[in-house]
């Protein structure tokens, strides 16, 4: 069926238009008043081929660009990519990637495109979509999208204008232009194509529709070819394990007593994911760290070539109340996310009968949530309260479980109130946004969420996220060091107080990996960031009662984000901190000024020639270096020359946490026995020339802060009662040590 004219797609009597549509790809009423536009239009010649419907231009293209008076000994670059238009009830938008090649090799089919069927550099899914609504004469092969090397990736594109009529589509685009070195957008320009789509007057089984044309593009003209490979905007393959004794929930009914599945919740946002069960019988643990899914990943994930789009997903046991993580922010970054299969579900009226008191994977629909929930985040999409675009906060899929669960109700509880679909700015983003925002394996969590996200202008006030504190009687404190060189461990404090004369409601998740918190950052450029935990982590809101006069306070290490290194470039830095209170109430604080200068003496050189490397800064924002032996001796080296500085006292904290406790490899059966030994050597050094209350501070932003069992907090406390510490001292440490564990007023 035709979105846009109400009439099946192939039908011989369609209307092919003119429709006009503008630069946000809505339908522009009447554009053409008293003469339809014809008389501008090419007229179609009689024929055995007719114009495409509208609704055939809807899916995912390979374009092929061959530029007019180029190299006669045929070296030209090769131009080609993914187009995707998408044909909505009164909108049409399109947009694309493309990557260039120098040079040609005859021998390398998959950079000289042939016929569909023999899927260069592509994610290919064989049979029919089997969805509602979806066409499903796609190539003989099975559908098929284009994806190819990250080093070839040269420009996207997105329509800012789009007409149809009579077999000619049009529109002009604004193009981003990709640097590979800095591996991001640089530049701007503008460009317009002009493609026309016969088909037979006879429908032949198995041939994809193809359109030709010309683009101009930064002065230079090019011929144009597109061949649609399939319905679908955009598509992944998904491996999926699960730990022994952990079901995967292959189906789930919604609340509208509809059956779906994890395959359904993508086809309706316009994605194929080729999802495989691979593994039933991951050996059992009853807690899961960071650093054990990341070596789970590495060592479980099956082979793959190294350009598909692909994600591992597992059902794995538990991390305290969480229900899921997207932890997967190494050198590759968002490639896994996992669900907890234990994490419980509570009792109270607004659960769901049948739910209460049960394990996520008895309770298909809220765990199928969940997983396809941190999938989302692998495709880099945003809680809506978080998105600078300010998307509403409801119930569909990227809200947050707690967010989902305010709008359940005793006729309504939850899962049952959770919309099993995605929000129309996530859709837009999941087709749309740029392939390095998307993909899984490029760049990290949070890059991109900005006006090409989804075509809208940034936000008036883009230093923050609300206009205005809507949560009277409640002040949010923020604590940076002045002064920082680059490479150096960096502590944020966090403080909310009741100010008011009421008691106050508030989530207590007031860390930077659960989703309340947020900090925005402003680079010395001017640009702004969001700056979150390098893990995201999801679960049901846990609330407590601020009375007046009372806080709750966080110290957290802000060295290594979802930035990367966070005070990497010199100059002035200036951040903010806002945190969602629950009931769609936030507060910011002050700004804080940040003076990031380079490492100076010989000892900061050091240092920071350690830190700087990534499997060390990985390891100072989970405490623990897993699996990386040269992240080991890196930290090691720092501690032993440099404890007496904080970030040599952090470094020698991630030994103690990692060695205090075993790391498991379930694929080799091999396990990093616990080094007692070693540990208390690295809390010895940690210890020395600082309080109970220093080490026990460091010790808790060394820690993961959904891993609350994380050994290094309790020991560093235990460490300075042995070592007979003031009593003043032992409190205010007991006290950090508490907040860690369960944050409470005070």
């Amino acid at each position: 069926m035709n979105s846009v004219t109400g009439q099946e797609d192939g039908c011989s009597d369609c209307d092919e238009g003119p429709y006009l549509f503008d630069e946000q790809g809505q339908i522009i009423d009447n554009p053409f008043p008293g003469t339809r536009g014809q008389a501008d239009l090419p007229a179609v010649r009689a024929s055995r081929q007719r114009p495409c419907s509208l609704g055939a231009l809807n899916g995912s293209w390979l374009i092929e660009l061959t530029a007019r008076g180029g190299d006669p000994s045929g070296q030209d670059p090769i131009i080609r990519g993914p187009m995707r238009i998408q044909v909505g009830a009164s909108s049409l938008r399109i947009s694309g990637d493309v990557y260039v090649r120098r040079g040609q090799d005859p021998t390398d089919r998959g950079l000289r495109p042939g016929p569909l069927d023999e899927f260069p550099n592509g994610f290919a899914s064989g049979g029919p979509a089997g969805v509602a609504g979806q066409d499903t004469t796609d190539t003989a092969a099975g559908r098929w999208y284009p994806q190819l090397p990250l080093n070839e990736y040269s420009w996207y594109f997105r329509s800012n204008g789009v007409s149809y009529a009579s077999a000619l589509l049009g529109f002009g685009f604004v193009r981003h232009i990709w640097d590979r070195t800095t591996q991001d957008f640089i530049s701007t320009d503008v460009g317009e194509m002009r493609l026309t789509c016969r088909q037979s007057l006879i429908n032949l089984p198995h041939q994809p529709a193809r359109m030709s044309g010309t683009a101009a593009i930064g002065g230079r003209v090019y011929d144009v070819k597109a061949t649609k490979t399939s319905n679908f905007f955009r598509g992944c393959r998904v491996e999926v394990d699960a730990m022994s004794n952990r079901v995967w929930p292959a189906s789930a009914i919604t609340g509208a007593g509809v059956t779906t599945t994890f395959q359904n919740v993508y086809a309706s946002a316009g994605w194929d994911v080729g999802l495989t069960v691979d593994e039933v019988d991951v050996p059992e643990d009853a807690s899961l760290t960071i650093a054990e899914l990341q070596t789970l990943i590495s060592t479980h994930r099956g082979a793959g070539s190294v350009d598909e789009w692909r994600l591992w997903l597992l059902s794995g046991s538990s991390q305290g109340t969480l229900f899921g993580i997207m932890f997967d922010q190494d050198q590759v970054p968002r490639e896994g996310a996992v669900g907890f299969a234990d994490a419980t579900l509570g009792d109270g009226p607004t659960i769901e009968a049948s739910a209460r008191n049960k394990p996520l994977d008895e309770v298909p629909a809220a765990f199928l949530r969940t997983l396809v929930h941190e999938a989302g985040h692998a495709f880099n999409l945003f809680h809506p309260k978080h998105d600078v675009h300010n998307p509403p906060i409801g119930t569909e899929i990227m809200n947050q479980t707690g967010d989902v669960m305010g709008f359940a109700t005793v006729a309504n509880p939850y899962p049952r109130t959770a919309t099993f679909g995605f929000a129309e700015h996530d859709r837009i983003s999941l087709v749309h946004a740029p392939d390095p925002q998307v993909r899984p394996g490029w760049k990290p969590f949070g890059w991109g969420h900005g006006s090409l996200s989804s075509g809208l202008p940034e936000p008036t006030d883009a230093a923050g996220l609300v206009n205005a504190d809507d949560a009277v009687g409640m002040v949010l404190e923020l604590k940076l060091p002045e002064e920082v060189y680059v490479g150096e461990y960096v502590v944020a404090e966090v403080t909310l107080r009741n100010v008011g004369d009421e008691p106050r409601e508030t989530s207590k998740h007031l860390n930077l990996a659960e989703g309340d918190l947020r900090l925005l950052h402003a680079l010395p450029t001017g640009q702004i960031e969001q700056v979150l935990d390098i893990v995201v982590a999801c679960g049901p809101r846990e609330t407590t009662v601020l009375q007046p006069g009372q806080s709750l306070t966080s110290l957290m290490q802000v060295f290594f984000t979802s930035e990367g290194v966070t005070f990497q470039e010199p100059g002035v830095h200036v951040v903010r901190a806002e945190f969602d209170l629950g009931g769609r109430t936030s507060v910011r604080s002050t700004r804080s000024t940040v003076r990031v200068r380079m490492a100076g003496s010989g000892e900061e050189r050091d240092i920071a020639g350690a830190t700087l490397d990534r499997g060390v800064s990985t390891a100072l924002a989970l405490g623990d270096f897993g699996r990386d032996d040269n992240a080991r001796r890196r930290l090691a080296a720092v501690a032993e020359a440099h404890h007496e500085h904080d970030t040599g006292a952090a470094c020698a904290l991630v030994l103690a946490n990692s060695l205090a406790r075993q790391h498991v490899d379930y694929r080799r059966a091999d396990t990093r026995a616990a080094e007692p030994g070693d540990a208390k050597h690295f809390l010895d050094l940690a210890m020395q020339g600082r309080s109970a209350a220093q080490v026990v501070e460091l010790a808790v932003t060394v820690a993961c802060p959904v891993e609350r069992d994380a050994p290094v907090v309790a020991e560093a406390l235990s460490h300075g009662k042995r070592a007979r510490k003031p009593q003043d001292d032992l409190d205010r440490a007991g006290s950090i040590a508490q907040d860690f564990v369960e944050n409470l007023p005070r």
